[in-house]
């Protein structure tokens, strides 16, 4: 990609010669995470580029066509991250020294049409006009100190259920929705909205026509309960905007579409539980005029997406199908889908016109964005990610496991130069994910160098996999690992690697996974990097609590299934080598669940070893940290992996698959 990159690792610190060096390489690469805009023959393509300093810089790649039809980079942004289309450029988002909405013009500079202290949280074109509707967040310290009981200190204070240590270290008290023209000069015109009590804007924004403007509500509840719904406004005119909420029983709609000409907006709704039975994801498309929502039919059983309109009025949605993420497009008027092919699994997409921008990618193909013809499927290559060939093979088999309705799947990625030496199974985060996709953090392809096998799982509550969601909903330990182990036995079994030293590894759900399945399985090694594992703990104190309130239900009526599920004491063997690791300010599982473990798999009899990152979050992101975590990991295995045929208790730990395997292809 091109975009700006770091400097190389010193000299001497890469002991593991091509395993380190595909570190190297996918370290210092620009990470494509989305197609920030599109518009013709110009798209905005958002990468993370490594910098000098250990940081990952968000950064605006615009490519153009040129008059010969060839794709060629012409401008970059960094610090910048979100745009939309308007005639004749993009109104971009810079995140540095306070954010900035800048305009760039097609071949043209650029103009800072508003500077804010505030936070932006979303964008949003106003249709058939020059203008842009921007949602900002603000930090009012008057807001947070009532009756000015905390003057004088930096206090964030709260009697609500919704506080979150983000909102702590970054707080917002109050919103600001600006209307910006593009054609002319001038400040924004301020909508002075007024919020309803109880609830708070998301930052989404949409239009429903040029005179509806749809915001984007959350409202929880004293138990947890989190809500998402819509305030509909009317900005016709130049009075003040009154707005009305807009609730939908049993259903919470986040992730607007709006139609190029307005009338209608799509979202992702996904239903709400009553009982024990899992959600659901459902495109649902809201008339503007009206109020109505349709709920659309969904091909197959798969959980559409919306992600565009087409200009003669058709829906593109994405969906999770077994390996791949795929395009399906709907006919309002036809009530049908057809499905467009792309190469590659769509990792984001934006739709202008009859045409798509897409992000494609697979486990062992890194992204690529080309251009695609929504009516035929030909395509167009804008760029491609610049990485070494991958050391090895993928193949991709569906798995049945007894008890689990529906399939489940796993892919093995391969040496390509003789036996795998060892089997290293990463699980993958979520737990509503997949591995559909380039990872450009739990990558197998440097364990694949180093000479192991790695399984890619994919259990329960992986997403593409709809039936055998209700196996893992509310049952994490009893349900996804349960299935997991068998799932990880019977790859092991089908590809002749039961004699392999095994490890087990995954971030956040996948380290719980990791860790759940370790007494089952017994690996050698067990890597787990910032894994909840108190479920009690976690909701208490996570940011998104409310999400463990959704699947698990009120923690004080029903802590007992949120300890069952939780991490059994004890869940390693004594002397198994466990590395686990944390972000300092991780929001989302409370870095001492990690400071717990290892003090508890110490005392238990585990060789535990505990790494802290003071500038990361949830995830581990910074390219240093990832490099030194690939050398950590890879130095264990070095450690603890033994010849193949040495093990004095080879084939022990795998025993007779409960299921049997159906899928495209043997090992």
């Amino acid at each position: 990609m091109t975009a700006p990159t770091a400097e190389k690792a010193p000299p001497g610190q890469t002991p593991f010669g091509r395993a380190m060096g595909f570190v190297e390489e996918l370290v210092l690469e620009p990470r494509a995470g989305q197609v920030a805009a599109f518009g013709g023959d110009e798209v905005l393509l958002g990468v993370s580029a490594p910098a000098p300093d250990n940081a990952l810089v968000p950064t605006l790649v615009a490519y153009a066509r040129d008059a010969a039809g060839a794709w060629s980079p012409v401008w970059t942004m960094p610090y910048a991250d979100e745009a939309v289309r308007v005639p004749g450029g993009f109104v971009c988002v810079r995140r540095r020294q306070g954010q900035s909405l800048v305009l760039r013009r097609t071949g043209g500079p650029e103009r800072v049409l508003h500077h804010t202290s505030g936070r932006v949280l979303g964008l949003a074109d106003r249709p058939g006009t020059a203008d842009v509707v921007c949602v900002v967040g603000v930090a009012d310290a008057s807001v947070r100190h009532p009756r000015g009981l905390f003057a004088g200190s930096d206090a964030v204070w709260s009697d609500g259920s919704d506080l979150s240590l983000g909102a702590a270290r970054r707080p917002l008290d109050a919103w600001r929705v600006l209307l910006l023209t593009t054609s002319a000069d001038g400040a924004p015109r301020e909508l002075p909205i007024e919020v309803p009590a109880g609830r708070q804007l998301t930052g989404e924004a949409a239009w429903a026509g040029a005179g509806t403007l749809l915001l984007g509500m959350c409202a929880q509840s004293p138990g947890g309960v989190r809500r998402f719904s819509l305030l509909a406004v009317a900005v016709d005119g130049e009075g003040s905007p009154h707005g009305r909420p807009l609730d939908f029983e049993g259903l919470d709609l986040c992730y607007p579409v709006q139609h190029p000409r307005g009338g209608s907006v799509a979202y992702l709704g996904t239903t709400v539980p009553s009982g024990d039975e899992p959600p659901a994801q459902i495109a649902c498309v809201l008339d503007g005029s009206t109020g109505e929502l349709r709920r659309l039919t969904e091909p197959g059983g798969l959980w559409q997406r919306p992600a565009g309109w087409t200009r003669s009025g058709k829906l593109v949605c994405t969906a999770e199908d077994g390996p791949r993420r795929s395009v399906h497009v709907y006919d309002p008027d036809g009530g049908g889908w057809t499905t467009v092919p792309v190469g590659g699994s769509v990792l984001h997409l934006r739709v202008w016109d009859e045409y798509a921008s897409v992000l494609v990618s697979t486990p062992d193909v890194p992204p690529a964005l080309d251009v695609v013809d929504l009516r035929t499927g030909a395509a167009e290559r804008v760029e491609t990610t610049r990485l070494p060939p991958v050391p090895g093979r993928a193949a991709h088999r569906t798995q049945r496991v007894g008890g689990v309705a529906g399939p489940l799947a796993s892919w093995l990625c391969l040496p390509d130069d003789g036996p795998a030496r060892a089997t290293v199974v990463f699980f993958h985060g979520g737990p509503f994910k997949s591995w559909t996709e380039w990872s450009w953090r739990w990558n197998p392809w440097p364990f694949v160098a180093q000479g192991y096998a790695v399984a890619l799982v994919e259990p329960p509550l992986s997403l593409g996999y709809g039936a055998a969601v209700g196996a893992g909903w509310r049952a994490w330990r009893t349900g996804i690992a349960a299935a997991a182990a068998e799932q990880v036995r019977m790859l092991r079994a089908d590809a002749g690697l039961e004699a392999t030293d095994l490890a087990l590894m995954g971030g956040s759900f996948g380290g719980y996974l990791a860790l759940a399945t370790a007494a089952e399985l017994r690996p050698r090694l067990v890597a787990a990097h910032a894994a909840p594992l108190d479920f009690v703990q976690v909701a208490a104190g996570s940011d998104v609590g409310w999400q463990w309130v959704r699947e698990y239900g009120d923690l004080a009526a029903r802590e007992a299934d949120y300890l069952a599920q939780s991490l059994p004491r004890r869940p390693v063997l004594p002397g198994t080598r466990v590395l686990l690791s944390h972000g300092v300010h991780d929001g989302l599982v409370p870095p001492t669940e990690t400071l717990r473990a290892h003090r508890s798999l110490l005392s238990e009899g585990a060789r535990s070893e505990v790494a802290f990152f003071p500038t990361e979050a949830h995830p581990l992101s910074r390219p240093g940290n990832v490099r030194a975590w690939y050398r950590w990991a890879l130095t264990a295995c070095a450690d603890e992996f033994r010849p193949p045929g040495t093990r004095p208790d080879a084939g022990t730990d795998a025993g007779p698959a409960a299921g049997t395997g159906a899928g495209e292809e043997r090992w």
